[in-house]
């Protein structure tokens, strides 16, 4: 075992030994911080899982780099997608505030998202009555009363 994988065992275990409330350094960034709560090890001082990647990228080959891991809302996210594309062959549109779910496809290919029908860049084009069946650019009926 190389010095410095040793060395951040060696922090880790003393930060998981110490009592809730007691001041702790983090073993991968040497950040003081309390403890909050039995499991707190790594600081939170660099965003999200950073200090706890570095951690394990430079002690376990196993989980060096390791991609696999996803949050629960992402999976969600995912599967919805998944599912969308399943059905429809398309993803959802990339709408901010927007269910992600694709409720069917226009005849021109749109997808209909919300009772928006968006073109293959995102861009709403016409919103989507469900009860009519004629295209709201169509000049089917015009001139006729």
């Amino acid at each position: 075992m190389n010095n410095n994988k040793k060395k951040l065992i060696e922090a880790r275990q003393k930060c998981k030994d110490a009592k809730v409330g007691d001041e702790i350094v983090c073993p991968s960034c040497e950040t003081k911080h309390t403890k909050k709560s039995y499991q707190s090890v790594f600081c939170q001082t660099k965003g999200g899982t950073v200090c706890k990647d570095n951690y394990w990228n430079n002690v376990d080959q196993n989980k060096r780099n390791n991609k696999t891991r996803i949050s629960p809302a992402s999976a969600v996210w995912m599967s919805s997608q998944e599912r969308n594309f399943k059905l429809f062959g398309v993803d959802a549109p990339n709408v901010i505030g927007g269910s992600g779910r694709i409720s069917g496809i226009t005849s021109e290919g749109y997808r209909i998202m919300d009772g928006v029908a968006y073109d293959e860049w995102d861009e709403p084009v016409y919103n989507v009555d469900p009860n009519e069946d004629a295209h709201p650019f169509s000049s089917e009926g015009l001139g006729q009363d």
